[in-house]
């Protein structure tokens, strides 16, 4: 697990952290969800993302500069994390998409690309269409899977070339060794944010 359960955000006294394979903080049904603002959740989201990022994309590089099926090592640095980090925040907006209703999707969208923006010094614009962009990529990459895990192992084959260090069969079809691509796909699970599991505890808006 890449996050412990003390570094996780917190929303009113709880723990908010809800990727894949964690577990979101237990919260009495007794009086039935609690009511979260979508600015407070865009905030938490968005910090979330950077602080996983930050944290999980040592481990990523590791896995594949040690990965034996490459001819050669790719030197993937620990400091090389931005294109990582715009394809987390890329498939949790997609996923964010597919579990809130209509509107609220919209909305949270646009709040966390502004937070994005601000915190990684872009402008929103350049951040909304570098998602856009980067979206469609990953769309085409993984079709018809809508498996967003899936997903990002292909993206980062592609954003950061690693076809050239495979050997010459998956070279030559510019498609990722399923061996490789299962052991990302491990690691990946722990950096989607568990809308579905958000919508269940909180009442958004």
């Amino acid at each position: 697990m890449l996050k412990s359960d003390e570094a996780a955000p917190r929303i009113d006294g709880c723990n908010l952290w809800i990727f894949a394979g964690t577990k979101i903080g237990m919260i009495s049904t007794l009086f039935g969800r609690k009511r979260i603002t979508e600015e407070k959740l865009a905030n938490v989201f968005v910090n979330s993302v950077l602080e996983t990022c930050s944290d999980g994309f040592p481990l990523v590089a590791a896995e594949l500069n040690e990965a034996p099926e490459f001819e050669e090592c790719p030197g993937l640095s620990e400091e090389d994390d931005a294109r990582f980090l715009l394809i987390v925040l890329t498939a949790n907006l997609m996923e964010m998409h597919r579990a809130l209703g209509p509107g609220t999707d919209k909305r949270m969208h646009a709040l966390s690309i502004s937070k994005f923006a601000q915190a990684t010094g872009q402008g929103c614009t350049d951040v909304e269409q570098a998602v856009r962009a980067l979206s469609d990529r990953m769309s085409r990459l993984n079709a018809p899977s809508k498996n967003s895990v899936y997903a990002m192992g292909k993206a980062v084959f592609l954003e950061y070339d690693l076809y050239r260090f495979q050997d010459e069969y998956f070279r030559g079809t510019r498609s990722p060794n399923p061996i490789v691509l299962k052991r990302l796909n491990a690691l990946f699970s722990y950096f989607l944010f568990n809308w579905t599991e958000v919508m269940e505890q909180y009442r958004i808006g």
